[in-house]
């Protein structure tokens, strides 16, 4: 894994993997192709933006996470999207763990994930809790039972092609995993928002929440409210924003998440 050093001298694992071309895919539905997916035109995302407040301000944000020296940002950043879901669906605030998830998908090596297997094992197999498996992944790591993951499943999971894409399914409510690439350079500016370009050193993968705006040069500039998973004293108590600009040349994708199944396992519709 690649590793840098962040704005507060410590090293941070960048694990975000790049996937093969050739790999098989995971066949997940487009967003946009949908009626309850809407493309949102740009002529509108001032005003619905100027709606929604502060991107830092959420009723449906858990804790700030911290991966601590290991490469499950991916992990994290999912788990993360799965307690908002939660919290918005109504249910009470459930620590998910990102440790059980990573274990999953990272072949039992710190070698960091893809994008897509996290959000396939999301839908198939669910997560378990923090209380049963902890925080961070380690070698040996206890597993959940299977009927402690399936209370956590994600049931709607859509990929998305371009940042149009993502900011319209953020603008509908919806939570995302960006994937990006990124480098020692990117500490957040007196806005929390990220440089809209710099050194890439590696792939990093975080929890995008809310849209956001401001202006700049006279231009109005659109980015993603995003938490991430290196505890509260990076950024702005944690979150950032990620300029469009950014998203550009996916490391794995970006893919949002509308809905998540309650302690039963029970999908909402269901209920």
């Amino acid at each position: 894994m690649i590793s840098i050093i962040d704005s507060n001298g410590v090293e941070r694992f960048l694990a975000n993997l790049v996937p093969d071309p050739n790999m098989t895919r995971v066949n997940f539905p487009v967003y946009g192709d949908r009626a309850d997916t809407p493309m949102i035109p740009r002529s509108k995302w001032p005003e619905l933006i100027t709606a929604m407040g502060d991107w830092q301000d959420s009723p449906f944000l858990s804790p700030i996470h911290d991966q601590d020296g290991v490469g499950q940002c991916n992990a994290d950043a999912t788990t993360s999207m799965a307690e908002s879901m939660r919290l918005k669906q109504g249910l009470p605030l459930v620590m998910l763990s990102a440790a059980d998830l990573y274990d999953q998908i990272n072949g039992g090596q710190d070698r960091g994930s893809l994008l897509e297997d996290a959000m396939e094992a999301m839908m198939t197999n669910g997560v378990g809790t923090v209380d049963t498996c902890g925080t961070v992944w380690k070698r040996g790591q206890k597993k959940a039972s299977a009927e402690e993951r399936k209370r956590h499943r994600f049931i709607e999971v859509f990929t998305c092609p371009t940042f149009d894409h993502f900011f319209s399914g953020l603008l509908s409510g919806f939570d995302g995993n960006t994937g990006i690439m990124w480098g020692s350079r990117d500490n957040v500016d007196a806005d929390g928002w990220l440089p809209e370009s710099g050194d890439s050193a590696g792939g990093h993968s975080l929890h995008s929440y809310k849209a956001a705006m401001r202006t700049k040069g006279g231009k109005i500039k659109f980015g993603c409210g995003t938490k991430n998973s290196w505890d509260m004293a990076w950024g702005l108590d944690g979150k950032c924003v990620i300029p469009e600009e950014r998203y550009r040349g996916p490391v794995g994708g970006w893919f949002l998440v509308r809905a998540i199944t309650d302690e039963g396992g029970v999908v909402p519709q269901e209920r």
